[in-house]
């Protein structure tokens, strides 16, 4: 296990005491202060966003050259397809782009790629498929970015292209008719960092405006609320950075999540607690059942659970996806197994390289993420199809880009590569691998070192067991969603005493216990909180020890009643 400690944040004092003369209570303006938000009028806007306050969507490169695209064709009556992906960025981002356009009074066509079949990004095959059955101009969702041939084929062939993408740019930029990426360098919109059903909705408002000005339906006929949950489900599940316009889309659409109209969501999202649908439930209840679709079974059923209005065909449909997911779960804790013993056979520096022909290539990704966890450093986990051609996916740590040191180190052994920072899928040919293990292995060694950085968690505050209530859990409650750029907080509850401890779970990997103030009576009469965390974490302590515990708060729910736990990360004999 990879050693760690912790740093208790020391936020700007004055800071605190505005935000707490201000009417906030003294722990979130410390969390507000934590979180660099220094001025009453920006933590409003943190705390409860505004829809009206988002920028204008013109902003966005080639947004309004994009929007006026669409709606001449559908004034015109031509076929619109939407290219979307398999995950749920992808599929929630022409989900939306669907539903906009259908309230605009086109029929879209909706293709979404089979990950065994297609693979990643647009194919041209496909793309020619579509034209031949009449598709005038493409949409793409979530991909196409990097895609200089598959777009100038069609363009060739005198369809429009509209790109509507979030990932890493290529050294050449497709030819498209309209290309909305915001991390184009001409690109004037002021949050770079949306997902892809992000762009699509700020496509969606642009969509309005232009429909409207045309006067081809009123105002009220394009509801983007009635979006709103397919917004906050994409942003939520990418896992991109929950501040500015993706805190707005995320905050409204979690709220209207919870009293969805789609009959396929209320049935993904009815077993979650009865408190509220968080962000942590969405990422990781909802998003896993449709990216289940997309890994291993068929990715137009998620597509279907989230637009079909019939709640007997829908309600089967999320049945499906359940059924899906527990078949990826075997999956992932088979392949993770194996791919930890492979980790551990090999000689693992810098980053790890792991590959076997019995893997499905829809699950490599989630085993890339577990090897990080494991190892602390870049891993990707290869899966090779019989005829020899090696399908991965990578996942990396702060501070190293994944898809620069793929094009620094190893482009020319690739046959494929795409994604962003932390998150890249790769194609190769078998007897490559090992070369590109080296090539990756000596970047990483040179950009982060040969032996894994200790993880510092970055605390929040400190608390003490009495403090760990409902009440608390409420009032930090005004911070979510939370997410990668907005985390729920980490608390450090020091010189604790552990008590009751015992392992729990069906393979024996989890432990609870209790989190006692030190006094002089009794322990039953001492204040203390439940604790829970992976046995890794435990297994150097004992009962009755003083502790340091790192951890966030969540709410447990046994037989319809809630008490507060803590969800622990580190535990370390309590400091002198």
């Amino acid at each position: 296990m990879i050693p760690a400690t912790y740093t208790l944040a020391a936020p700007n004092p004055q800071t605190i005491a505005l935000l707490t003369s201000a009417g906030y209570d003294p722990l979130v303006a410390r969390l507000l202060a934590v979180r660099e938000i220094h001025t009453v009028a920006a933590a409003r806007a943190f705390v409860t966003p505004q829809l009206r306050d988002l920028p204008d969507p013109h902003l966005l490169l080639d947004c309004e050259k994009a929007a006026k695209l669409l709606v001449d064709a559908v004034q015109a009556g031509n076929s619109i397809c939407i290219y979307g992906d398999y995950d749920v960025d992808g599929i929630s981002a022409a989900a939306l782009l669907s539903d906009v356009l259908t309230m605009a009074g086109a029929a879209p066509v909706v293709f979404l790629p089979d990950r065994m079949r297609d693979g990643y990004g647009l194919r041209l095959e496909r793309l020619h498929e579509l034209a031949d059955a009449g598709a005038t101009i493409f949409v793409s969702a979530d991909c196409g970015s990097t895609a200089v041939t598959e777009v100038a084929a069609m363009r060739a062939r005198g369809c429009e292209f509209v790109i509507c993408d979030h990932h890493a740019l290529g050294p050449q930029l497709p030819p498209a008719s309209a290309h909305l990426n915001p991390k184009q360098p001409l690109c004037r919109y002021p949050d770079k960092n949306l997902a892809a059903v992000g762009v699509a909705m700020v496509l969606a408002q642009a969509l309005r405006r232009e429909l409207v000005r045309r006067d081809v339906c009123p105002v009220e006929a394009i509801d983007l609320r009635s979006v709103m949950e397919l917004a906050a489900l994409g942003t939520i599940a990418d896992l991109v950075e929950l501040r500015d316009v993706n805190r707005a889309l995320a905050w409204h659409g979690l709220r209207a999540l919870g009293q969805s109209a789609r009959p396929g969501l209320r049935a993904l999202i009815e077993h979650l607690p009865n408190d509220g649908v968080e962000a942590a439930r969405v990422g990781f209840v909802v998003g896993p059942k449709i990216n289940a679709a997309g890994r291993i079974a068929e990715p137009r059923t998620a597509f279907e659970v989230l637009t079909e209005r019939n709640k007997e065909r829908a309600g089967l449909l999320a049945m499906q996806l359940d059924i899906d997911n527990n078949r990826r779960k075997e999956l992932t804790l088979q392949m993770t197994a194996q791919a930890i013993a492979l980790a551990k056979q090999a000689s693992i520096s810098g980053a790890v390289v792991v590959a076997h022909r019995d893997w499905h290539p829809g699950v490599v990704g989630i085993v890339a993420a577990r090897l990080v966890e494991q190892f602390g450093v870049p891993a990707f986990a290869i899966a090779i199809d019989q005829a020899g051609t090696a399908r991965g996916s990578g996942r990396s740590v702060p501070g190293y880009d994944l898809v620069a040191a793929l094009r620094q180190a190893a482009l020319d052994v690739l046959t494929r590569c795409g994604g962003h920072a932390y998150a890249a899928g790769i194609t190769l040919q078998q007897d490559a691998i090992a070369v590109f293990a080296e090539r990756m292995s000596q970047h990483a060694t040179l950009a982060i070192g040969a032996t894994p950085v200790p993880r510092a968690f970055s605390v929040d505050a400190q608390l003490a067991p009495q403090e760990c209530t409902l009440q608390l859990l409420e009032t930090i409650g005004q911070l979510e969603p939370f997410g990668r750029g907005n985390e729920a907080p980490r608390f450090v509850l020091r010189g604790v005493q552990i008590n009751d401890m015992r392992v729990v779970g069906k393979t024996g990997e989890w432990v609870q216990a209790k989190l006692h103030d030190v006094g002089s009576q009794k322990s039953y009469g001492r204040a203390y909180v439940a604790a829970f965390g992976a046995l890794r974490l435990w297994s150097e302590r004992t009962n009755g020890e003083l502790v340091d515990v790192v951890c966030k708060l969540d709410r447990n729910f046994y037989k319809g009643k809630a008490t507060v736990q803590a969800m622990v990360d580190l535990v370390l004999a309590a400091a002198a």
